[in-house]
């Protein structure tokens, strides 16, 4: 059962969340501040963060640059759960290594689809040979 940490400031969003993933099959990981949750994820490996960009203290995109010059970290899956909706926010995003990045409110199905989609890809990475 892959595990999911969702870390976005919104309580109710949180429980939402949750309670989709879980009823999806997945196991599910909440925090509300990146700031305080960083080492939690080192040590719990989820298969995959759902990760709001705006939050007071630390945003998603400083918690995901700090994830990602970490050996334990940088190959965590990062999928941005988002209210922000502007270009520069999606660039910014997949600069830092965004595997997808969803806009709240979000649709439930896309939702799922896009956490097994990062998920699978994760799972079974594109392999090239020269030859």
């Amino acid at each position: 059962m892959p595990t999911i940490m969702i870390i976005d400031d919104d309580a109710a969003l949180r429980n939402g969340l949750s309670i989709r993933l879980r009823s999806a099959g997945f196991k599910v990981l909440t925090a509300e501040h990146p700031d305080t949750v960083f080492n939690t994820v080192l040590r719990n490996q989820p298969d995959l963060v759902l990760l709001d960009i705006d939050m007071p203290h630390f945003s998603g995109l400083d918690f995901h640059e700090c994830l990602r010059v970490t050996d334990r970290g940088r190959n965590i899956p990062i999928v941005y759960l988002s209210g922000m909706r502007s270009l520069s926010s999606r660039q910014d995003a997949f600069r830092q290594g965004a595997r997808a990045f969803l806009t709240k409110p979000y649709d439930p199905h896309e939702l799922l689809a896009t956490v097994r989609g990062v998920l699978a890809a994760s799972a079974n990475p594109a392999r090239c040979s020269v030859g």
